[in-house]
């Protein structure tokens, strides 16, 4: 086995873990089931690529050997447009929208207790619950939070649902399911319902929001959207302290992007108690003993394992990777293929598995595995990230060929935001609808430029993709990112 057969021979997944049908071959597992299921996280935060919807299917995945019913909730093809326009009125702002999201979740509670085979059937309360489920729901019990905010309308007497099971009219006496209509006046019973059979039961519910974030680019300028999300992560907060004293084993999480995340708190200052009940993921490399071994490396060493025996237990990735053969360089001094390539990424699971999908095509195409396989790889790795960045740009400023023609004439030297404001204004890029103040501050917001500081001869990178709280200092230098440098000189509209 060769370094080049072992690279042709590697199956390095699908970037995008929410659609890789081989994932559970190698996951990397950082103890996830105590750090997520078992603690007290209600809230999963990561980057985009950081493999947040990737974690939510793999514990999905865990459902039928831990013996625990798990929800998992899609919002991709979610009717958010529909749920902007549920508001509720009794409650202010960022509160508004509360009542349809309490409603999503206890329903989806009550179709898990009811479904269980082993939930104990012969209470008054698992009979009610039982009928609330049919005689809303009917038989197709599928995708309930997207048929909830389809037939829920907003009233004069607040939101209304219209049930879609056999009896939604006063044909049986009153009951929680059929007359009464108020989802505010259900929530009451409802939850009632949900947190005895809880009790009673002590199984394990989980319920699990992903995809939140795949409508931010429509709603990006929304407010209303924010106000949303708010309101979903202050009822899951505050659901999942309250079934904590009915059911330890019970509760509710959600996944969602940290740039939208940590935007929470410039629309409420009280989503500061989400951080305790938060797990950040964070692949990001920042010190020196950070690159002992990195959970990144291991990442892409599992993917090469799980392809050939023989790597096995090995350093896989330097077996094929080889620095001495390869000989790459960076600052004039040779590097480690690993350095070269994480130096050109975000940070990100995806960007690895990516960069390494061109070098394994580029090897395929030269028959050979060199330097020159690495830059070519390179090159399509960084057109690649350029559509990536252009699709999460392109909502704020439409006209992304202006500011990818600015962007090149930065290269790679560095510049101070003096030098920035006089490119900005030399190229009238007055299209771009930002200032070259705020673009600055928002391109450092995208990890497109880092900035820079030299002390005695060691220079010094500042960046969202080692520390996400971390913002644009407009006093010191800035450099574009090394991974977007080859991506720019090649990107067309």
């Amino acid at each position: 086995m060769n370094a080049i057969k072992a690279l042709l021979e590697t199956d390095f997944g699908n970037p995008d873990g929410l659609y890789d049908p081989h994932l559970e071959e190698y996951f990397l597992d950082q103890n996830y089931w105590e750090n997520i299921v078992k603690s007290k996280t209600y809230f999963v935060i990561g980057r985009k690529g950081t493999g947040k919807s990737a974690i939510y299917n793999w514990i999905k995945n865990r459902e039928s050997e831990k013996g625990i019913i798990i929800s998992n909730l899609s919002f991709r093809s979610f009717p958010f447009e529909k749920l902007l326009r549920l508001s509720d009125d009794d409650f202010t702002r960022p509160n508004q929208y509360q009542s349809i999201w309490k409603y999503i979740i206890l329903s989806e509670f009550a179709k898990q207790i009811v479904l269980d085979q082993h939930t104990s059937k012969n209470t008054d309360d698992f009979k009610e619950l039982v009928n609330f489920v049919e005689f809303r729901f009917g038989k197709n019990l599928q995708d309930l939070h997207s048929k909830i905010t389809t037939r829920t309308d907003k009233t004069e007497v607040g939101l209304q649902f219209r049930g879609i099971g056999p009896k939604t009219t006063s044909e049986r006496a009153v009951q929680l399911g059929d007359e009464i209509e108020n989802i505010s006046e259900i929530n009451i019973r409802l939850e009632d319902l949900v947190l005895s059979n809880l009790n009673n039961s002590q199984r394990s519910y989980i319920v699990q929001f992903d995809q939140l974030d795949d409508n931010y680019t429509l709603y990006i300028d929304n407010k209303k959207y924010f106000e949303s999300l708010i309101s979903l992560f202050k009822i899951i907060y505050s659901l999942n302290s309250v079934i904590a004293s009915y059911n330890p084993n019970a509760k509710v999480i959600a996944y969602i992007r940290s740039d939208i995340f940590y935007q929470f708190s410039s629309h409420d200052p009280d989503s500061a108690k989400f951080d305790f009940h938060t797990y950040y993921l964070n692949w990001a490399i920042v010190n020196k003993n950070d690159w002992i071994n990195p959970p990144l490396l291991q990442l892409i060493n599992n993917r090469i394992e799980n392809s050939i025996d023989e790597l096995s237990g090995k350093d896989s990735f330097s077996f094929i990777f080889n620095k001495t053969f390869i000989r790459l360089y960076e600052n004039g001094k040779l590097i480690e293929p690993f350095k070269y390539i994480i130096h050109r990424t975000f940070h990100r699971p995806r960007d690895l598995v990516q960069f390494c999908i061109k070098t394994k095509e580029q090897a395929e195409k030269m028959n050979k595995l060199d330097y020159q396989t690495i830059k070519a790889a390179e090159k399509e790795y960084s057109a690649w990230l350029i559509d990536e960045l252009k699709n999460e740009i392109s909502p704020v400023i439409p006209s992304t060929e202006t500011l990818f023609t600015l962007l090149r004439t930065l290269g790679t030297r560095k510049f101070s935001s003096n030098e920035f404001k006089e490119m900005f204004l030399l190229g009238r890029n007055k299209n771009i609808n930002k200032s070259p103040e705020a673009l600055l501050r928002y391109l450092y917001e995208l990890g497109i430029i880092q900035n820079i500081n030299t002390i005695d001869n060691r220079t010094e990178l500042y960046s969202i993709i080692r520390n996400e709280k971390s913002s644009y200092e407009p006093r010191m230098k800035a450099i574009l990112h090394s991974g977007l440098v080859k991506g720019l000189h090649t990107f067309r509209e």
